[in-house]
């Protein structure tokens, strides 16, 4: 039985129907999907651009005055310093003298990314001949374009030539090899002690004077006592 031409007219109205209500959900669903698209977009760009503009500041204001040689197990940027985890720091100085300098934590200003505020601070610095240096402290202040490093708390001091001491504030030149102090300390070495309030170290660890106040006690090791004789007693000066 054939259809009438009134059946397939309405036919052709139902398929036109489907066909473009399929049309509106697609075109619905898309724009939900872009509308999702929109609100995460909204969130993730305003993060997006701050973490770029942190690397933009780290990259412009902070790499150029870190040595290439430096390291940290992590930099957060703040808005006006970085401050660095366990920064670590090592080179070569002025006649091939090595240096290494490691800290707990660093702090570096925006404003003067040459000055480092540095907490548990191990430093060791080369004196040649294969000798070196090594200093840890409290704090201190490390001035990267002068190659200088300030101590100010509760400093010792040891040397691979046998020298030990205790000092209350250390002026280090990494350039120059030198240190100077104008503050309480001591120094110790086979058996002898010099105590003075100030200190200059030249020539790489090959000179030292002490300054003020200088008290010195030193002792004849036993070995070079004669056979049978006692050891010389100590003196003090």
């Amino acid at each position: 039985m054939s259809s009438t031409p009134e059946a397939s007219g309405e036919d052709e109205d139902y398929a036109w129907f489907d066909q473009t209500r399929a049309e509106i959900d697609a075109r619905y669903r898309a724009a939900r999907r872009h509308s999702a698209r929109v609100r995460i977009l909204k969130i993730v760009l305003p993060l997006v651009s701050l973490i770029a503009v942190a690397a933009f500041v780290v990259y412009v204001y902070v790499m150029p005055s870190l040595p290439v040689n430096f390291a940290a197990s992590s930099i957060d940027v703040s808005h006006n310093s970085i401050v660095m985890q366990d920064p670590h720091v090592s080179g070569y100085l002025s006649g091939g003298r090595s240096y290494e300098l490691k800290a707990d934590r660093a702090e570096q200003s925006l404003q003067n990314t040459k000055i480092v505020t540095l907490q548990n601070i191990g430093a060791t610095i080369g004196m040649g001949h294969d000798d070196s240096a090594r200093i840890l402290a409290a704090s201190g202040t490390y001035y990267s374009d002068a190659e200088r490093i300030v101590l100010d708390n509760k400093i010792t001091f040891t040397t691979t030539t046998g020298i030990e001491g205790a000092l209350e504030s250390a002026d280090i030149d990494l350039k120059a090899g030198t240190m100077n102090s104008e503050k309480p300390l001591a120094f110790r070495s086979e058996g002898s002690e010099i105590r003075a309030n100030g200190v200059q170290v030249r020539d790489r660890g090959q000179r030292i004077s002490f300054l003020n106040g200088v008290k010195v006690t030193y002792s004849i090791p036993a070995e070079s006592s004669q056979p049978g004789q006692r050891a010389a007693p100590s003196v003090t000066e």
